[in-house]
């Protein structure tokens, strides 16, 4: 049965009250390492309605997550974890090792979660689809969310259109269960099927142009963290494109393109240059392409703790959002994998 937000809530004051985060996390120090995995940090005044509940942090949180791991955690770069050299901040300690990391390389990550990192001194990793950084594209994902929360009902057409996009424009439901919905029906799609539904959707629910706007960080943005050593950057693929409904040809381009371009930006040092799996979709062969293409780690969506010992190109990550850690109780359990 899965608990409401405010039930979580709840349960996580009792368990913070009888200490039961604190004893778990301690107990992983030394044989285990934490990495955290978020996307947005914005504030409320700035949401927008098709903002996913999942994808983002407000700056307050944010600032109380990061005072919390200070306390608990060795907050380090995910490249001292594979460091051959132990330092004073991955050698072993009664606090166990904990790594943030950010995917997509949103501007917000400039804007708020940047002074905070500097303000405290704490390391973080940005993973960035290379393709959108500098630009005013965005996500099919996004624009998929934005159609779907400014449509204008209109009549539907007398003769039956493209197969797929009757199914999407068919689906019931409430604003999350269509998008839900709707991205696994297209997220299988070559990306000019995706371009076409959706450019027939917009005709099909009366709906002009999205907005032209950055949201992408940009290279002199990608420098000026990288310069404060503090942010460091890898690879989220070139187009951001989901590597398991691609060939073999297609998903060695994305993999060298982007590091091609981190490296010629000067966004990340050769000796050591992470990937992203886009959707956190990969197989073990893809895991072997990454490496073969030279990069030196992977992160994933697969959710818990890593162990010393864990592949480098399969680790997992917790999942921070607002809604579940908006309190520094549902943090801790959350890190604990108690909620």
């Amino acid at each position: 049965m899965k608990l409401s937000v405010s039930a979580k809530s709840v349960l996580a004051k009792f368990l913070s009250c009888v200490g039961i985060p604190e004893a778990t996390i301690r107990h992983r120090a030394g044989e285990r390492y934490l990495i955290l995995m978020y996307h947005r940090i914005l504030p409320s005044a700035q949401l927008k309605p098709w903002t996913q509940a999942g994808m983002f942090v407000d700056p307050e949180t944010f600032e109380m997550h990061i005072r919390y791991l200070k306390q608990y955690f060795q907050v380090v770069p995910l490249f001292e974890k594979f460091s051959a050299i132990q330092t004073a901040e991955n050698s072993p300690s009664i606090r166990p090792a904990c790594i943030l990391t950010f995917d997509d390389g949103w501007r917000d990550f400039y804007e708020f979660a940047y002074p905070v990192l500097k303000k405290n001194q704490v390391p973080a990793t940005v993973f960035l689809p290379t393709g959108y950084v500098g630009t005013n594209d965005s996500f099919w994902t996004d624009r998929l969310a934005w159609i779907l929360t400014n449509e204008i009902p209109t009549a539907r057409p007398e003769k039956p259109g493209n197969p797929l996009l009757e199914r999407i424009a068919g689906i019931r439901g409430g604003y999350e269960e269509r998008l839900e919905a709707a991205i696994h029906l297209l997220k299988t799609r070559d990306d000019q099927e995706i371009e076409e539904v959706l450019a027939a959707l917009m005709v099909r629910m009366g709906i002009g142009p999205s907005p032209n706007q950055r949201v992408f960080l940009n290279w002199d943005e990608v420098r000026e963290m990288g310069g404060s050593g503090l942010v460091y950057f890898g690879s989220h693929t070139h187009n951001h494109r989901i590597l398991v409904h691609l060939e073999e040809e297609e998903v060695r381009k994305e993999l060298a393109l982007s590091m091609k371009i981190l490296l010629r930006e000067g966004a990340v040092d050769p000796s050591f240059i992470p990937f992203c799996y886009p959707n956190g979709d990969f197989n073990q062969r893809i895991a072997c392409m990454v490496q073969e293409t030279g990069y030196q780690a992977a992160v994933s969506t697969g959710t818990g703790w890593n162990f010393e010992d864990s592949s480098r190109f399969c680790l997992k990550r917790v999942a921070i959002h607002q809604d579940m850690t908006a309190s520094r109780e549902m943090f801790q359990c959350r890190l604990a994998e108690l909620l």
